[in-house]
């Protein structure tokens, strides 16, 4: 099994951007103290909902604050970089981090965002797998020519390389159910944040995408799914939720916010996130606490974490124990009873 976190950098009326960046860095300090395998950051922009626009220097400063915990981006938005700035950015964190990037690399999903930068989100999903292939290439050939629809390359020397070879490994975000098997055939590990999905449906995309990994690589090898769930973690399960009710209401209706672009219904592809946000708008304090959530005392969320490897066969949990303002001291207190409490009982 292994135990990630994720930094979403979310900002709520009372805080500082100083503040929330320093608390990101310390609590990403904090679960290389701790053991845990991953810290995963995520970009956004224009909203509270996330405050980190550009991954790389955050993750550089990471890298210098830790010493064993693995980097991971949840996820570098592909339509806001050009491809062969994103191979070199990256390479240089995985140097400067003695190889421990992740990396993770996306289609980006939010109107705001796109329509801000001036970026079309028509065609995202052909101008994804150009820029995974130049940034593949980028990584593990010498000279690069690349010619396509979005991007076109001529003999470029792309540098420097990162230290993995033949490159760090490849995510990418799952939300709708096909990319579960485009990513597989394209060798691309999942990240996925399921909130309110069932857990048997669940359960048909994450064999389908193994299923199709076998037959796109006709190996298991390689193959592996990184579910990202709420966990907040204290001494008894009432002061756990008691704790999240406020932050986890706050951060689901900014999301839904986000999702419904005022200036109009987003292109065809991301029609699906309609039904996402009507999900969200829907939500009770107590279905966020007990659906999207793992909330409760050590032990109830030990039994909650081994639920869900059993139902779904995942062994790799992302916790999001800082979501929509809650306490920095409560994040760390939560983070060491997972640490010291929780994982004893389910490796």
């Amino acid at each position: 099994m292994k135990f990630s976190t994720q930094n979403l950098l979310s900002i709520r009326e009372w805080q500082s951007h100083a503040e929330v960046y320093r608390n990101a860095v310390e609590e990403c300090r904090l679960a290389d103290e701790l053991g845990f395998d991953v810290v995963w950051l995520a970009e956004h922009h224009f909203s509270p909902y996330g405050i980190c626009p550009s991954l790389a220097p955050l993750a550089g400063a990471i890298a210098t604050a830790t010493r064993r915990v693995r980097i991971g981006t949840a996820v570098v938005i592909a339509p806001f970089e050009h491809p062969l700035r994103i191979a070199e950015e990256w390479a240089e964190i995985d140097i400067l981090s003695g190889g421990r990037l992740e990396f993770g690399l996306g289609r980006g999903y939010q109107p705001t965002e796109f329509r801000g930068l001036g970026v079309s989100m028509e065609g995202t999903r052909e101008g994804f797998d150009e820029s995974l292939e130049i940034v593949r290439r980028a990584w593990t050939e010498d000279r690069l020519t690349f010619r396509g629809k979005h991007y076109t390359v001529e003999d470029v020397r792309v540098m420097p390389k990162p230290i993995q070879k033949p490159h760090p490994p490849l995510w990418t975000a799952a939300v709708s159910p096909d990319t579960y098997t485009l990513a597989a055939r394209r060798g691309l590990k999942i990240l996925t944040s399921p909130s309110f999905t069932p857990l048997d449906v669940l359960r048909k995309s994450y064999d389908a995408y193994h299923a199709e990994w076998r037959a796109a690589h006709g190996t298991d090898q390689g193959a592996e799914i990184c579910i990202n769930k709420i966990i907040h973690v204290a001494e008894t399960s009432r002061q756990a939720r008691e704790d999240l009710r406020e932050p986890i209401v706050w951060f689901y209706r900014t999301q839904a916010g986000l999702i419904s672009d005022p200036t109009g219904a987003p292109p065809d592809q991301y029609r699906f996130y309609r039904r996402v946000r009507e999900n969200l708008l829907s939500l009770t304090e107590e279905k966020a606490l007990d659906q999207a959530a793992i909330a409760g005392d050590p032990e109830e969320v030990a039994d909650k974490i081994r639920q869900h490897h059993e139902a779904l066969g995942v062994t790799h949990f992302m916790g999001a124990f800082a979501r929509g303002g809650l306490a920095h001291d409560k994040v760390v207190r939560s983070m060491r009873l997972f640490a010291e409490k929780v994982i004893p009982k389910v490796v």
